[in-house]
């Protein structure tokens, strides 16, 4: 699956943390937190979605690059 730059793990870890972040929202949304806040709770709310999709990013992307591939067994050998 992997290619040798590692672009494809890449844009995959990219897409799973907008996925992650855009359920987080969503979640907020669906408690009510998004709806008349202050300053200081739409701060947090940044922040949250914020940390949730660097997370998560880096979180797959990790996870993908350890995996070994059959492009990459096979350059080994």
């Amino acid at each position: 699956m992997a290619r040798k730059g590692g672009d494809l793990e890449a844009f995959t870890a990219f897409l799973g943390g907008l996925l992650a972040a855009g359920v987080t929202a969503l979640t907020m949304v669906g408690l009510g937190l998004t709806h008349r806040p202050s300053p200081d709770v739409k701060a947090a709310v940044v922040v949250t979605l914020l940390a949730v999709w660097l997370t998560v990013t880096a979180t797959v992307y990790l996870r993908l690059r350890s995996q070994p591939s059959k492009s990459r067994a096979a350059d080994n050998s």
